[in-house]
């Protein structure tokens, strides 16, 4: 067994096309263990868990390898600031046994100013950390070099805490996030030149538009597919799929063959999209009786696992025949419908 991506004589494990955490059905067995255990840490963890798919995923209940969705609501949990007041952290989390989101204000001191020019130190606590406020007090004099206080004191000092309590009712919490797209292209081209291959045949390796393709998606740098006959972009309005409508569950591809070679449309959900040339020899593979199977056409359903699969001249013919008469009754002929 060659390694379709390292070359290398190795057994083959088992490998999703479409990512397994966004229902990908599909694979194949020619990716040896080291470079799929490689690309699933990289390339096909930056499309299945960038922000915009792994929230799908959450709508879709689509669990990854942890065996569990993600959750609907991660974007809002963590650490934030409260929106009229940045200084102040707050905690949000998800509570499992209430079954909703509850806010935790972060303890936080600093020094202030007072007004006859004293210097005090302020100390901010959420009101569920109100039964600490002895040990916080007393923590913060320390700190400080002052005295600890009496008992007395400090009950007198936490009734003045207690007196100044400020609630918030549905608390505005400012987040900052990060996320990096870097690889998400290597990850659509990655799909099209596995189904290229499964496509198109065992030849496929040897072809030097498969060995361009293969260097840039290996490459660690994440701009070294910048320079490939490939275009990658939001799926909402993409040309390559004009016919085929909108749908949060599917994946979809085929193969195009003109003039200049054979190229693979992908479309991941209705989120990503690519356009990729896998070959510029087009006679190489499209000669003999079998040329007609193998620019194909796939559907699949990441819930079900439904698949249509089929050359792609069958499947322009079943979108001409749904069509039918068209709009300002005109006939659609078939050709209207090839790219």
């Amino acid at each position: 067994m060659k390694c379709i991506f390292c070359l290398k004589e190795r057994p083959g494990t088992e490998e999703h096309i479409f990512p397994r955490a966004i229902g990908g059905k599909l694979t194949t067995n020619r990716v040896c263990k080291s470079c799929n255990s490689s690309f699933g840490s990289k390339v096909d963890a930056a499309l299945s868990d960038n922000f915009l798919v792994r929230g799908h995923r959450a709508r879709l209940r689509l669990a990854g390898n942890s065996g569990e969705p993600p959750a609907m609501h991660e974007l809002l949990l963590g650490v934030g600031r409260l929106a009229e007041n940045p200084s102040i952290r707050v905690e949000v989390r998800f509570d499992e046994c209430e079954q909703k989101i509850v806010t935790r204000t972060l303890h936080h001191a600093s020094d202030v100013i007072m007004p006859d020019g004293s210097k005090a130190r302020k100390v901010v606590v959420d009101e569920k950390d109100a039964g600490d406020l002895p040990k916080i007090i007393q923590r913060e004099r320390k700190r400080h070099g002052v005295p600890p206080l009496s008992v007395e004191a400090l009950e007198a000092e936490v009734s003045r805490f207690r007196d100044n309590v400020t609630v918030i009712n549905n608390p505005k919490v400012l987040f900052e996030r990060s996320y990096s797209f870097a690889f998400v292209r290597h990850a659509m081209i990655k799909i099209a030149y596995e189904l290229a291959f499964l496509w198109l045949g065992e030849d496929y390796i040897n072809d030097p538009s498969a060995a361009e393709l293969r260097d840039a998606i290996c490459s660690a740098d994440p701009n070294s597919t910048d320079k490939l006959p490939a275009y990658v972009a939001d799926a909402e309005g993409f040309e390559a799929f004009k016919w085929w409508p909108s749908n949060e569950t599917e994946h979809l591809a085929y193969a195009f063959a003109g003039d200049d070679g054979i190229a693979i449309a992908v479309r991941v959900f209705n989120i990503h999209a690519a356009f990729v040339w896998v070959t510029k020899e087009p006679t190489r593979y499209l000669s003999g009786r079998d040329a007609g199977q193998r620019l194909r056409f796939l559907c699949m359903d990441a819930i079900t696992g439904q698949k249509r699969d089929a050359p792609v001249m069958d499947e322009l013919a079943r979108i001409a025949a749904a069509i039918g008469v068209s709009r300002n009754n005109e006939i659609v002929k078939s050709d209207d419908l090839s790219y």
